[in-house]
């Protein structure tokens, strides 16, 4: 019997114990510190957005101003046939590196009806490139429910490659927007181009494009 009495009092003596450890009923309670955003754990931190920048083509005399995320890159070209920007991501070795948004002023063209035979003809862009137009939508598209969207040319590549040809006019110049992306990253692409088309403006002063500004 005496190793039940040694084991009775060592489980009376762990029962004080913790009696005495816990907090009488008439004792105040303090409830665990609520974390405030800027002291939340890193697992419970959103992902952080891209910081946005600005391409000033004005600055350039390009009449095209934007934002974008820093995941991209821009330049601005100009020749005989207008003047062209392009946002393109910088290189992360998948097939985003194909993607662009192209947007493109032809010189000395005022209408979309105009532009749409350099895009749709035989020798125009989307022929050119080898991809096929898979359908058109007019505008107030709520896609692309932009005020100079006038057309949207839908295509696709055997590339697995998707992308749209906004044709529109602004300040009596055409307008020809390029959004080239791989189909199976189109969650990634769309973020960064919304971005671009939600802020995309033109300079009145510098429409209608007669000669290459560069």
């Amino acid at each position: 019997m005496k190793p039940v009495f040694l084991t009775a009092t060592l489980a009376g003596t762990l029962l004080v114990a913790t009696v005495a450890c816990t907090p009488q009923p008439s004792e105040p309670q303090t409830s665990a510190p609520v974390e405030s955003p800027t002291t939340q754990s890193p697992s419970a931190t959103p992902e952080a957005k891209p910081t946005l920048l600005t391409y000033d083509g004005p600055a350039q005399k390009i009449p095209v101003k934007a934002q974008y995320p820093n995941t991209m890159e821009v330049s601005g070209t100009g020749s005989g046939e207008g003047v062209g920007v392009f946002f393109t991501f910088k290189p992360q070795a998948n097939a985003l590196d194909e993607a662009e948004v192209h947007v493109f002023l032809p010189a000395g063209v005022a209408t979309a009806a105009e532009q749409e035979p350099f895009v749709t003809g035989p020798n125009g862009l989307i022929a050119n490139n080898g991809w096929v137009p898979d359908s058109t939508q007019a505008s107030g598209s709520p896609d692309f429910s932009y005020p100079w969207v006038e057309k949207i040319i839908n295509f696709s590549s055997d590339k697995e490659q998707s992308g749209h040809v906004l044709l529109g006019q602004t300040n009596g110049q055409a307008v020809q927007v390029t959004l080239l992306y791989p189909a199976e990253m189109a969650d990634a692409y769309w973020p960064a181009a919304n971005t671009i088309l939600d802020s995309l403006t033109f300079e009145p002063s510098l429409l209608p494009v007669t000669t290459s500004p560069l």
